[in-house]
């Protein structure tokens, strides 16, 4: 049980009644004080329920408890103060500031540690009443903290009394049968769902706003419209969404796998690179991640509506390195051949040069032997028909 102090020491800033939230001063820090008013025994049950379970949860990703107090007419649970508003603001504001997908991860992997943990501990508590109002944002918006325990119970109460908002809670839950874990699950996806498409969940109704209308659709499996995710939105997400919206909550992936997925996609930067269906059941989807090392790790998620997903990853390094080792070799084979290649076209080329040099050579010998022979026959005639002549001057 939180501490109780003196509520004398408690310095609301402006005076709210029951449910309220009020910022306040306790001992020179800035906090933010929930207010209780016990007319109402089903209020009290509320408040006694926030205190107990934020008394005894301890995660950085959970609303810190300080203590509670009371001036005899009302009670007050004093909390850690968050400047940046709700999730809710954040999106519906009028500043309408733009946020990356990275951003968006990052919450969501927030809230799924979160829920991983309650879901996890010795008496596990299930929230239910998941929704962006109820998720805070600090640290220039980095970072988120679930709260609002008031209708938070351990799973040993697991039977649905209709509580919770209605955008968000599981079909089950709605029609009063056993609340679960994974009626957590079906609120995360719709938040998730929001992130990826900024709009309210339902908002495209015919009348977005009527309760009944929004119950019927919950009830009788009207899903939430994929194509208005934004367009950088990665197809694992979008199939985690799915997955989490499952009619079915047998089907739908614990909080602690959901962690395990958003840990992964967030903290390695990974570029998504497709999705293939395999059947009507399960779906492939296909990521590069890159590990603390620096090598590059393809991961194959096969999410399967009817048993739980299973998870490959191979290494991308060792495998193009084969690969890159095998184009080496071959290249330097090529090399080898063409170098061989080469050497054996260059010593064809010296013996057609030689046996060249050797026919021009024998052509040259023959041709001056013709040449000296003709060059003899010439002077052999000349030397005759010289002689003739001069025998014919002696004559006369």
């Amino acid at each position: 049980m939180a501490k109780l102090v003196d509520f004398a020491e408690v310095k609301l800033r402006i005076a709210g009644s029951g449910g309220a939230v009020r910022k306040a001063t306790f001992q020179d820090q800035e906090i933010a004080v929930k207010i209780f008013d016990f007319l109402e025994e089903t209020i009290k049950k509320n408040a006694e329920r926030e205190i107990t379970h934020l008394s005894e949860i301890d995660h950085e990703n959970v609303i810190r408890v300080l203590g509670r107090a009371s001036d005899g007419k009302k009670n007050y649970l004093l909390m850690e103060y968050l400047k940046d508003g709700s999730l809710h603001e954040f999106l519906y504001g009028t500043n309408k500031w733009e946020y990356t997908v990275e951003q968006a991860v990052r919450w969501a992997l927030q809230c799924a540690k979160a829920l991983a943990y309650l879901h996890s501990l010795e008496r596990p508590i299930v929230h239910r009443d998941i929704k962006p109002q109820n998720m805070l944002l600090h640290n220039q918006r980095e970072d988120l903290k679930l709260c609002d325990f008031g209708l938070a119970t351990d799973m040993s109460n697991n039977k649905s009394d209709m509580r919770g908002t209605l955008r968000y809670m599981a079909p089950e839950a709605i029609k009063e049968l056993k609340y679960t874990a994974k009626c957590d699950v079906y609120s995360f996806g719709i938040v998730l769902w929001e992130l990826m498409t900024r709009k309210l969940p339902y908002s495209h109704l015919k009348s977005p706003n009527n309760q009944f209308e929004i119950m019927k659709a919950i009830t009788s499996g009207v899903k939430l419209p994929m194509d208005v995710v934004r367009s950088d939105c990665p197809e694992g997400i979008k199939q985690l969404i799915q997955c989490c919206l499952d009619i079915n909550p047998e089907k739908r992936p614990s909080t602690k796998e959901i962690e395990k997925y958003l840990g992964e996609l967030y903290e390695s930067g990974t570029d998504e690179d497709f999705i293939q269906p395999l059947d009507e059941d399960t779906v492939a989807v296909v990521t590069y991640h890159v590990d603390s090392s620096g090598s590059r790790i393809m991961r194959v998620d096969f999410w399967r509506r009817q048993l739980r997903p299973i998870c490959m990853s191979f290494p991308i390094v060792k495998r193009e390195a084969e690969r890159l080792g095998k184009a080496v070799g071959r290249a330097a084979e090529d090399t080898g051949r063409e170098t061989a290649r080469a050497a054996q076209d260059a010593e064809r080329e010296v013996r057609r040069a030689e046996k060249d040099a050797e026919r021009e050579t024998s052509r040259a010998a023959h041709d001056g032997e013709r040449e000296t022979r003709r060059a003899t026959q010439d002077m052999g005639r000349e030397t005759v028909r010289a002689v003739k002549k001069i025998g014919k001057k002696l004559r006369l």
